[in-house]
């Protein structure tokens, strides 16, 4: 097995620097003359190019629906799966922990922000209380 991608440029090519890259997981095998053939297994998902670059939270999306997708599929079994998972690495690299940190940051900034707004603000000891409760810890963070 094998991940085939599928690239295609924004229709309007001049405008939009984004490229689509659409993956599929191929098998290959012989039919009844033994001529090579390729057969789709799944369609894995895709993930936009904008200018030369994948972006970050578009990366980490994509690979957790190509992971979910392949645990749906029978016939293949995990380590499977992982060598799969292996080869849309090698194009789509998972996050870094200082994009992780940069991605959490900015979203606590627009959550409270948004809140905010609002008239609704959350005081930083609620906030606290949210991100204890997400992460199971019991104490302060």
């Amino acid at each position: 097995m094998y991940v085939r991608w599928v690239v295609r440029r924004h229709k309007n090519a001049r405008v939009a620097d984004t490229i689509f890259h659409d993956a599929y997981l191929v098998e290959s095998f012989r039919d009844q003359r033994s001529s090579p053939r390729q057969r789709t297994v799944c369609y894995l998902g895709n993930i936009r190019e904008i200018g030369e670059q994948f972006p970050t939270i578009e990366r980490e999306l994509f690979l957790l629906r190509a992971e979910r997708i392949l645990q749906s599929v029978k016939e293949l079994s995990s380590a499977d799966c992982e060598l799969v998972m292996e080869m849309l690495r090698q194009r789509v690299r998972p996050l870094e922990d200082h994009e992780v940190m940069v991605a959490f940051t900015e979203n606590l900034r627009w959550y409270r922000n948004w809140w905010e707004q609002r008239g609704s603000g959350l005081s930083d000891e609620e906030l606290f209380q949210i991100i204890r409760a997400a992460t199971g810890r019991p104490g302060p963070v």
